[in-house]
């Protein structure tokens, strides 16, 4: 059995939430079972440190290995079982935490932007903003 190490509940659906798995693997739960829904092996060779699902966007989610590259999922898009892009961070130093979070009108329809904040081990800090293609609702996410 893999540890996990981190949880986050789907702001949009709440009844769903993500568990991300050291070894590198994710999985998508629903509060009303113990089975995972999917499943996402060899998310990354490196170990998870976290995972989260955008603010913005209800099928979209983050996923941050320990060598600093964090992978983002679409499960809207043609393979939803592959990372839609893939950035590295940092340099020599590690991203411990990764937290997401939506400017403007909170409701998950509205338009806003979304912004990623990463901290690392060597104390500094950094807020990066999404991509439009992250984190503008879809026309398939409101149907």
């Amino acid at each position: 059995n893999e540890a996990v190490v981190s949880l986050d509940f789907n702001p949009h659906f709440p009844n769903v939430f993500l568990a991300a798995y050291e070894g590198g693997s994710v999985a998508m739960y629903s509060t009303a079972s113990s089975l995972a829904s999917r499943r996402w092996d060899g998310v990354t060779a490196a170990r998870v440190i976290a995972a989260r699902w955008s603010p913005a966007r209800p099928s979209a989610f983050f996923v941050l290995d320990d060598e600093c590259c964090v992978h983002a999922y679409d499960l809207l898009s043609d393979d939803a079982s592959r990372s839609v892009k893939s950035e590295r961070f940092g340099k020599r130093e590690k991203i411990t935490s990764l937290k997401l979070a939506k400017l403007g009108d909170q409701a998950w329809d509205a338009p806003g932007q979304c912004l990623a904040s990463m901290a690392y081990d060597d104390g500094r800090t950094d807020v990066h903003v999404v991509s439009r293609e992250l984190s503008s609702i879809t026309a398939r996410e409101m149907d």
